[in-house]
């Protein structure tokens, strides 16, 4: 059954100078068994098949397809902590695509170094984690990934595939689990916020923020 969320909330601005990306960044965490969330939230056909119609599918070393069994990785963590974080731009900020972009960067950043600390803390001789990012990979230009020219990749020990390159439904997680609707931009008219998942996947009796 999964766990209470738990909301952290943190005022953002790109910089001091830059009042048109200023920004509230909400992460929630919800964790629950990984079992449970694969039977409820993963469906690999129909969502590998929006993979394939991106140009990063077989070009990126983050994203899909994979050289190894993606059902066995998922299956030996027992448990899987959420985490939602909701981006809204303050008072007088459009989201546009730019801006968007902009912001989206900046959290990863720091999403990512948080999960990848958490993998690391939680990863001890008896216990195993593995974080997931929130969407691709963003080290390099997506046209100079290495994968383009079947080279091995540049950082292997810094990437990590995200939830919907394992086939879970994204959309459903966050409406079904957090209450939260993803929203899309149109061109003349901005999302009111963004939302970005990731996750940190433990085995044993790990203790990630419950």
């Amino acid at each position: 059954m999964a766990q209470k969320d738990v909301t952290q909330e943190n005022m953002t601005q790109l910089n001091a100078a830059d009042h048109s990306a200023a920004y509230t960044a909400q992460d929630r965490w919800l964790k629950m068994p990984m079992a449970e969330y694969i039977a409820g939230y993963r469906d690999f056909g129909r969502v590998r098949g929006y993979c394939r119609e991106c140009g990063r599918y077989g070009n990126c070393w983050a994203c899909p397809p994979y050289d190894f069994d993606e059902t066995a990785l998922l299956e030996q963590y027992t448990t899987i902590s959420l985490l939602a974080t909701m981006i809204t731009p303050s008072e007088g900020v459009a989201l546009t695509p730019e801006t968007a972009d902009r912001i989206i960067r900046r959290e990863r950043q720091r999403l990512d170094r948080m999960l990848v600390k958490m993998e690391c803390d939680a990863s001890v001789p008896a216990h195993t984690a593995r974080a997931f990012f929130a969407g691709t990979c963003l080290l390099c230009p997506p046209e100079h990934c290495t994968r383009r020219d079947s080279l091995p990749c540049r950082h292997p020990e810094s990437i990590r595939p995200s939830l919907e390159a394992l086939g879970f439904d994204v959309a459903r997680t966050t409406s079904g689990l957090f209450g939260i609707d993803l929203q899309w931009g149109r061109p003349d008219t901005p999302p009111a916020y963004l939302t970005l998942l990731s996750a940190l996947a433990c085995s044993g009796q790990q203790h990630t923020r419950d």
